[in-house]
C-alpha cells in the first residue's frame, strides 16, 4: 500500500504557527563517558572477599564474588588473532570513620592479560576458581570496588577502549543445610579514553605521576549527580498489605576520588527518597510522591541499608513499597589536617542492591541496579602510589 504525503509540509506549517517552541535538549557533555561500550578503563562496584558458599540444589561450591573480563576489538581497530591485552587491576578497600585508622583506603594491585575476543573469570577470595582461572591475590578487606585499566608491556596506561565485563555476587547461606539460592549479577562501569587519541597511544596526567585522570585528556569522566529505583525496607509482617515479602535495601557508593594507601577526605553526599505514584492522577495528594530528604558520608566506598541511613526509609512510613533515589551534590570537605586529598565536588558510581526472604538473613532471592546518571561531568583523579607511569 502507499500513501502519499503532498498535503504534509502544508499542514506541518499550519501547525507549526500554533504550537509552542521547545528548548533544546542540551548536547552530551564530550567529557563524559559512555558506559555502555567497551572502554579502557572498567570499573566493579562491589565485590564479596569471602569463604566460597555452597549453593541449594546443586550443592555446587561457588565463589562469593566472580569477576567476569573480556577484551573485545576497539571501534575502528585492527586486531591480530589471540592479540594479549595486558590489564592492571586494585582492589580498593573503604576507610574507616575511626581516625586511628587514618582514612586511609588500602589497595592491592595485580595484572592480567587477556587475548581479544577472550574472557577470563577469577573470584576474590584469592581461590581460584577453575584450572583456567588467572592468579588474582584476594584483597586487604572484605568488600570494596575493583578498578582496571589497559597498560602496555611497560605498565604505561594506553588507549583500547576494548574492555567489557560483568560480576557474579552469590550468597550468603540461608543456612549450613540449606545453602545459598541468591545470586545475582551488574554490569561493570566502563570508561573510554581520549576520544582524540588513537588505540596503543600512551596516555599520561598533567597532574601527577602514578595517576589516572579522569578529566577529558586522559580518560573521559563521570558525573556527581544519581538516580536509581529503591525498595524500602520492610523486615516485619505488617503494611503495605497485602504484598508480604520481607527485605532489606542497600545503597553501594563510591567515588573515582581516591587516593589509594594514603588518608582520603571524607565524601558526603545528599540524599532525596520519593515514594510511590498514586495510580490515578492527582496534583494535591500529599501521600504520593512525598518527598523524604537526608544525606550520608563514606570514605571511598560504602554499603549502607536505607533504614541506617534514615529509620524512616521503611514501606511502613513510606506508604508504599517502592520508590526513586536521587544521590546529588557529592563533594569532598577538608578534615582532620589531612593534606594528601583534594576537597571539592567528586564524582560517583552507585548500585542499589536489594535482598528478600525470611528474617535475619533475607537470602533466598536478591537483585541489583545500576544506577543512572545526569551527565554532569566532573574532572577527577584516582591516585595509585604504587605504579610510576
Amino acid at each position: 500500500m502507499r500513501f502519499k504525503m503532498r498535503w504534509v509540509p502544508a499542514l506541518l506549517l499550519a501547525m507549526g504557527l500554533a504550537m509552542p517552541a521547545f528548548a533544546a535538549t542540551p548536547p552530551r557533555d564530550p567529557n563524559l563517558a559512555d558506559t555502555t561500550q567497551p572502554g579502557s578503563v572498567i570499573i566493579f562496584p562491589k565485590f564479596i572477599n569471602d569463604t566460597p558458599v555452597t549453593t541449594s540444589g546443586d550443592l555446587a561450591v561457588l565463589p562469593r564474588t566472580e569477576i567476569e573480563i573480556g577484551v573485545v576489538c576497539p571501534k575502528g581497530s585492527t586486531c591480530t588473532e589471540h592479540q594479549l591485552v595486558k590489564i592492571r587491576f586494585h582492589w580498593v578497600c573503604p576507610g574507616s570513620d575511626d581516625i586511628f585508622f587514618k582514612f586511609i583506603c588500602q589497595e592491592t594491585d595485580f595484572d592480567i592479560s587477556v587475548t581479544v575476543d577472550g574472557k577470563l573469570a577469577f573470584s576474590a577470595d584469592g581461590t581460584p576458581i577453575t584450572t583456567n582461572s588467572p592468579r588474582a591475590p584476594k584483597p586487604p578487606c572484605r568488600t570494596g570496588f575493583l578498578i582496571g585499566w589497559v597498560v602496555n608491556q611497560s605498565d604505561q596506561p594506553i588507549k583500547f577502549d576494548g574492555l567489557i565485563g560483568d560480576a557474579v555476587l552469590r550468597g550468603p547461606a540461608v543456612s549450613p543445610a540449606l545453602g545459598s539460592s541468591a545470586v545475582e549479577a551488574y554490569r561493570g562501569i566502563t570508561i573510554q579514553a581520549n576520544l582524540a587519541a588513537d588505540t596503543g597511544t600512551v596516555l599520561t596526567a598533567t597532574s601527577g605521576t602514578g595517576e589516572l585522570a579522569f578529566d577529558g585528556q586522559m580518560y573521559l569522566g563521570l558525573p556527581r549527580t544519581l538516580f536509581g529505583d529503591v525498595k524500602f525496607d520492610k523486615e516485619t509482617a505488617g503494611p503495605p498489605a497485602p504484598i508480604t515479602a520481607l527485605n532489606q535495601t542497600y545503597l553501594v557508593l563510591m567515588t573515582l576520588d581516591v587516593d589509594s594507601n594514603f588518608p582520603n577526605l571524607p565524601t558526603f553526599v545528599n540524599l532525596d527518597f520519593f515514594n510511590e505514584s498514586l495510580n490515578t492522577i492527582s496534583s494535591t495528594n500529599p501521600n504520593f510522591e512525598s518527598i523524604t530528604s537526608t544525606s550520608t558520608h563514606f570514605v571511598c566506598w560504602t554499603q549502607q541499608q536505607l533504614t541506617s541511613i534514615d529509620p524512616n526509609l521503611t514501606q511502613a512510613f513510606q506508604g508504599t513499597r517502592k520508590g526513586v533515589v536521587i544521590v546529588k551534590d557529592a563533594q569532598k570537605v577538608p578534615f582532620a589536617g589531612i593534606t594528601s586529598d583534594e576537597a571539592g565536588p567528586v564524582t560517583l558510581i552507585g548500585l542499589v542492591q536489594v535482598f528478600e526472604g525470611t528474617a535475619p538473613a533475607f537470602a533466598e532471592r536478591s537483585y541489583i541496579f545500576n544506577m543512572y546518571n545526569n551527565g554532569d561531568f566532573i574532572p577527577t583523579e584516582f591516585e595509585t602510589v604504587n605504579d610510576e607511569f
